[in-house]
Order: structure tokens, then C-alpha cells, then sequence
């Protein structure tokens, strides 16, 4: 029962983001033009704005990263409707999450660009995860944050990432903010300069 509503609900939810990109105006601000470069990019967004980002880059070959835990189950089937290849990788606590099993699994994602959300998929709220900059470290991919400002939305205060679903005719404005590098020694200094992007300052 539980993977025959996902994949009823995974259905639901393309129908409803191509009905969004039919109907929604979409304009891109920054470094848009990165993603058509020979350099590969971890593109970065916060968990609450990710149901913008299927229909905009659809069939380009990206990766999606999401969780192994049944919550990235829908985040797979509804990727791989817009053309994505999903990689599936352990949450940040889990016992799984090795750095050997991280380094096999993200193998996929060398070549291309690879989508995550970067606060996902439990939070804290915009807040950086250290697996995703790990992530970012080990396949040596610069950090590509990307925000989205919406009009015509509805957002869902009650959840821990303000989930925000844009409504038809609605317009999208994606930011391509300067890429960031991940260094060893240097994760906080890089989650401070995603959220200073992003948000304007990195929240304590």
C-alpha cells in the first residue's frame, strides 16, 4: 500500500509542476550560465523551496541526491519523471552514512552536476548539513547555491522548512548565487558563506 500511493502521489505531484511550468513565468538572476559550463557544480537549495526546481532543469542528465529512508521514495520517482538520476544516500545520522559507502554512491555524480537540499532532509532549518558539504569535499564539486523567490505561493508554516508550493501562474525568480568551495579544514567557513548568500547572514 505504501509504495502504491507513492507512486500515486509522485504521479500527482509532476502532473501539478508541469501544469506550473505551462503556466508559471520563470526568469534567472546570477550565474545562470554555469550550469551549460564544462565545470560541474553541487547546486545547492534549502529543502523548503526543492519542489521549484524539477520542471526548470528537467532532462539536462542532473543528479538529485536524496535520502535512502522511505521519505526520499517520492523524491526518486517524481526526479526520474523530469529526467534526474536519483543517488540515494544514508541521513546524516545513520550508521550507514560511512565515508567509503559515500564516496561509492556518489561515484554516479562525478561527471554532472549534482542536486541536493542542502538542509535536508530533517534540518535544522537553512542550515548547511555537514554530509552535504562532505558530499560537495569528496566528489571535489564547488558549491552552486541557488534561491528562488515566488509570487503566487502557499507556504506551509507548520513544517520545520516553511515548505512553499508555488500556484499556477505564478512567477519564479532563481537567484545563481558565486560558487563556493568546500575545503578540508574549512566546512563552517563554507556554511557560513552559503547562508550569508542565501539569506544574508549565517544564523547562529
Amino acid at each position: 500500500m505504501g509504495k502504491r500511493f507513492n507512486r500515486f502521489f509522485a504521479g500527482l505531484t509532476a502532473g501539478y509542476l508541469r501544469l506550473i511550468g505551462v503556466t508559471g513565468k520563470v526568469a534567472f538572476e546570477g550565474h545562470a550560465e554555469l550550469l551549460d559550463g564544462e565545470e560541474t557544480f553541487a547546486v545547492g537549495f534549502w529543502h523548503g523551496d526543492s519542489l521549484c526546481y524539477y520542471p526548470q532543469f528537467r532532462d539536462r542528465g542532473h543528479v538529485i541526491v536524496t535520502t535512502v529512508n522511505g521519505r526520499g521514495d517520492v523524491v526518486e520517482m517524481v526526479g526520474r519523471m523530469f529526467g534526474y538520476t536519483p543517488v540515494r544516500l544514508p541521513d546524516e545520522h545513520d550508521p550507514d552514512a560511512s565515508l567509503l559507502g559515500l564516496r561509492r554512491m556518489l561515484a554516479e555524480a562525478v561527471g554532472r552536476h549534482a542536486c541536493y537540499s542542502m538542509d535536508g532532509p530533517l534540518g535544522p532549518y537553512h542550515v548547511p548539513s555537514r554530509f552535504f558539504l562532505t558530499a560537495a569535499y569528496l566528489t571535489k564539486k564547488r558549491v552552486l547555491p541557488v534561491s528562488v523567490r515566488m509570487k503566487r505561493r502557499i507556504c506551509l508554516k507548520r513544517r520545520w522548512d516553511n515548505y512553499m508550493i508555488p500556484l499556477p501562474f505564478c512567477r519564479l525568480t532563481f537567484t545563481f548565487h558565486d560558487p563556493i568551495a568546500v575545503k578540508k579544514n574549512g566546512f563552517e567557513a563554507a556554511a557560513e558563506a552559503i547562508v550569508r548568500a542565501m539569506d544574508g547572514e549565517p544564523r547562529g
